[in-house]
């Protein structure tokens, strides 16, 4: 077979010029050892869904909870977005086919409220244009029938309630703010009356509209996507929200709050008392302009009583400026108070981007902390707090980078000072209702920021308790319930969510980055990591945020396309979901849209996506089966509500791994050796959880093994085998499977070996052997792939190779040509088998046969099967099935 070769990233030092070859699957056609439709039957009465003992079950055929014939489910999911929630009637049976030969049996029905119809007989949201909430009838009809084939197939529904709807002052009656309501309305919808009961009507007409109520389709709802009160608060976005009716609204909550709180304002003032007193001035007055390369400013200095005037006069940009003065001390542990104020010469209603740090101005430049701000041609003043978290010694920078402005800047006020605590203010009182909230930006008295705090976990409780009566009445008692990601709010979501059924978290390997425009499909870029070599970090952080005593979900993951990598992601999750008793993991997505066929990978998307497509199955059966076991210890790790606090007032939302490695010595390998879930509880951290890790680490079941510096991963189950990561040119041995990447190879492995008969691999007859490469499309007007280049002025930035005629630096995220192709990836793989005859089909993308190997290819030697799999002249395939006599 043809093949074609190119210089693409070199990942890995030894990576050889990857060759590819033309490849597809045909999805409605996939048969034999590559479809896992097995895994499902038919949903009736006894499939429906409860939480029972930290895990979702099924009621079984009594129709009853919690009786004898309860039964455990994993769901092993796909996302599908916007208009893929909706396929046509002709669609719908085929779509729900593919996910089940996938071994799919949830479907997360994802961002149906974000882009509401104008024509309602375009179907493609839940809603129309009418005011919030008006249910497209049409777009119901469809999902209604959709979930009825799912349902013949084995496949529930997670339905999502507020994901990405924007709230309309005039059409909603709600008020306006300047310049407009934030995207998605976050996070206003969780606080703002008016908002919060729309939501409700929303949902009670959608699961009425889906004919939802006491389903078994339906196995969980979703009622805030990545969004809360903690979440905004840490991100210190929640200062900007705080104006007109919205800042008067939660203001009165605030006090409301208060008062029930505190008896009398003498009472609060005293709770409140500052500890710590503004210090003096940190920043002396040696102001420097640093310009890198060709980048032209002058800077002019100009002394007063009131302080120093700065003075920019922009020249010319291309790359950074930065105004900063340095030589200054802080202090560990201590928390300062940096502020400036700016102005630039800027049209009126234009703002441009400053970058404001405080780090390091010496090797290795470590940061202190940073943040963007905008810069209009009015002054501002703007504040930042700094908590050190290292001493710096007359090596400190107050830095400002200003070579995005592109017009002169004045820069007056700098200030960088141990910060006060505040208390309550003289003006502020309970009876005068006008106790104002704490900014991010401030330092307050413990106790004022503890308080606030609570309100923030008690305003998000009452948001989702309000939400949660709401689903209760339309759906019944038993379907699990949850809120929003542990992610998006940190520790303290085990105090806002302690009513709600389950914990559901987001993890992404390598996510788009978008330089310019958010979502520009042609100005994009990624990193091209890998999971395998970067620490298993996003799984084992995934680990670390699992909440004991309540089920666990992760409804988004993903390594994205095209990076080279990603055929790993899918087996990592399904074996660390299974080892450490996750209850579900979906990927994200199936597709975003009702182009079914367009059989090219493009952005989230698997469908096209056959890099992922092809070991997809063989993960589901991992998660699914119990062919990866469960871990024979499960380490709790005591986080207090004192601690949680901590990790919220560090802002460390889902940084929970690095909160307790940096306070309780908390390792994040030790969930490859064992499970762990978070307690509400005091004490230390289990020994075997700070214990170094170091080199290769074991599962204490005895069924894989990690070797960090080596950046490999082995799966040697009972029941499947697997490579997963960088290989070199050695052979390496996972159980009874070893394998040599050719020279050929780029040196990358994602290799998934499982039985096609559910027996164990000693006793299988039939074996199915997954060997994926990365996939391409074809690079408009010509018959070979478009490539991976470096972005447009960067080493260490990939994107794809632009469109011919297209004056943009990357090719269309969004869709692309056939042909696609695969990597081709040789390698030379040897099994131990207990067999007299073995013969090795390699498949095509329906799964079928293609003629068996040649003896030169596939040779059996006693027990010892050897295999030179993707050699010269073979029929090249991504996967091959065994068939042992």
């Amino acid at each position: 077979m043809r093949t074609l070769a190119f210089l693409l990233p070199a990942v890995f030092a030894f990576a050889a010029e990857p060759e590819y070859y033309p490849f597809s699957i045909n999805q409605d056609a996939v048969q034999g050892a590559p479809d896992f439709s097995f895994l499902n039957h038919p949903l009736t009465a006894a499939d429906r869904l409860f939480v029972r003992n930290g895990h979702f079950y099924r009621v079984g055929p009594d129709v009853l909870p919690n009786t004898a014939d309860d039964e455990r489910v994993r769901l092993f999911g796909v996302n599908l977005a916007f208009s893929a929630n909706f396929p046509n009637a002709a669609d719908a049976e085929r779509v729900a086919k593919r996910l089940r030969r996938l071994g799919v049996n949830l479907v997360r029905l994802h961002h149906m409220d974000t882009q509401p119809d104008q024509n309602p007989t375009n179907a493609a949201s839940l809603l129309t244009t009418g005011p919030y909430p008006t249910i497209n009838v049409n777009s119901a009809a469809l999902l209604k029938n959709f979930i009825r084939a799912l349902a013949a197939e084995g496949v529930y529904v997670n339905l999502n309630l507020h994901v990405g709807y924007t709230f309309r002052p005039t059409i909603d009656g709600v008020p306006s703010m300047t310049p407009a309501i934030p995207n998605q309305s976050k996070p206003l919808h969780i606080f703002y009356p008016r908002m919060v009961e729309l939501q409700q009507e929303f949902t009670r007409l959608a699961i009425d509209a889906l004919e939802l109520q006491e389903s078994p389709s339906l196995a969980m709802v979703e009622i805030s996507n990545e969004d809360s009160l903690l979440w905004e608060w840490q991100v210190t976005a929640l200062d900007n929200f705080q104006q007109g009716p919205y800042l008067d609204q939660l203001t009165a909550q605030w006090n409301s709050y208060l008062r029930g709180r505190y008896t009398f304002t003498e009472d609060l003032r005293k709770a409140w008392q500052p500890a710590v007193d503004t210090g003096p001035q940190v920043l002396g007055r040696n102001w420097v302009a640093e310009l890198h390369t060709t980048a032209r400013a002058n800077l002019r200095v100009t002394d007063a009583p009131e302080g120093q005037l700065l003075d920019v006069e922009f020249v010319r940009g291309g790359d950074t400026i930065i105004i900063k003065q340095t030589g200054f001390s802080l202090t560990q542990g201590r928390t300062y108070t940096a502020e400036v104020e700016m102005r630039a010469d800027l049209p009126e209603d234009v703002s441009r981007p400053v970058y404001w740090d405080v780090k390091q101005d010496v090797s290795p430049w470590r940061s202190q902390t940073g943040m963007n701000i905008g810069v209009s041609n009015r002054w501002q003043r703007f504040t930042m707090q700094v908590r050190a978290s290292f001493s710096m010694d007359g090596i400190g920078r107050f830095g400002l980078s200003i070579e995005n402005v592109g017009a002169n800047v004045q820069i007056r006020g700098a200030s960088l000072r141990e910060a006060g605590e505040i208390g309550l203010r003289a003006n502020e009182s309970l009876t005068g209702a006008n106790v104002a909230l704490v900014r991010t930006t401030e330092y307050s008295a413990r106790t004022r920021t503890r308080d606030f705090l609570d309100f923030l976990v008690e305003t998000d409780r009452s948001y989702l308790n309000r939400m949660l009566t709401t689903v209760r009445e339309k759906t019944g008692e038993l379907t699990p319930v949850a809120g929003t990601q542990i992610g998006f709010g940190g520790l303290m979501t085990i105090d806002s969510h302690r009513d709600l059924d389950y914990h559901d978290n987001h993890f992404y390997v390598d996510h788009y980055n978008f330089p310019n425009v958010q979502w520009d499909g042609r100005d994009w870029r990624i990193r091209d990591n890998s999971t395998s070599g970067g620490g298993l970090s996003a799984i084992l952080s995934m680990a670390a945020s699992r909440v004991g005593g309540k089920p666990f979900t992760v409804s988004e993951y993903n390594q994205p396309w095209p990076n080279q990598q990603a055929a790993e992601i899918d087996p990592l999750v399904s074996i660390a979901g299974a080892f450490q008793d996750w209850d579900s993991v979906m990927h994200f997505a199936y597709s975003h849209s009702r182009n079914w066929d367009d059989g090219v990978p493009n952005g989230f998307n698997i469908n096209g996506d056959w890099t992922k497509w092809i070991g997809f199955g063989q993960s589901a059966w991992l998660f699914r089966s119990g062919a990866v076991s469960t871990a024979n210890a499960t380490l709790d790790l005591p986080v207090s509500r004192a601690d949680r606090e901590q990790a919220t007032v560090e802002r460390r939302n889902g940084g929970i791994v690095p909160f307790l490695n940096s306070t309780r010595g908390y390792q994040a390998l030790a969930a490859v050796e064992h499970a762990v879930r978070l307690a509400d509880a005091a004490g230390d951290l289990p020994v075997e959880s700070t214990a170094a890790k170091s080199g290769v680490v074991r599962s204490d079941t005895d069924e894989f093994t990690y070797d960090a510096p080596a950046k490999l991963f082995l799966l040697h189950s009972k029941y499947a085998a697997g490579l997963i990561g960088v290989m070199g040119r050695e052979e390496k041995q996972a159980g009874p499977l070893k394998l040599r990447l050719a020279d050929s190879a780029r040196g990358f492995s994602g290799v998934l070996l499982t039985p096609a008969d559910q027996l164990p691999l000693a006793e299988s007859r039939r074996l199915l052997l997954s060997v994926p490469g990365q996939t391409l499309r074809t690079q408009p007007g010509t018959n070979t792939p478009q490539r991976l280049i470096n972005y447009p002025g960067n080493s260490d930035w990939w994107t794809l190779q632009p469109q011919p005629g297209i004056n943009k630096p990357s090719g269309d995220m969004n869709g692309g040509q056939r042909p696609t192709f695969l990597e081709r990836v040789e390698c030379f793989v040897s099994l131990d088998v207990a067999a007299t005859r073995a013969t090795v089909y390699p498949l095509d993308g329906s799964g079928v046969r293609l003629p068996a190997l040649s003896p030169d290819h596939a040779m059996l030697q006693g027990s010892v099967l050897t295999l030179h799999l993707q050699a010269e002249g073979q029929q090249y395939s991504p996967w091959y099935e065994i068939v042992l006599e």
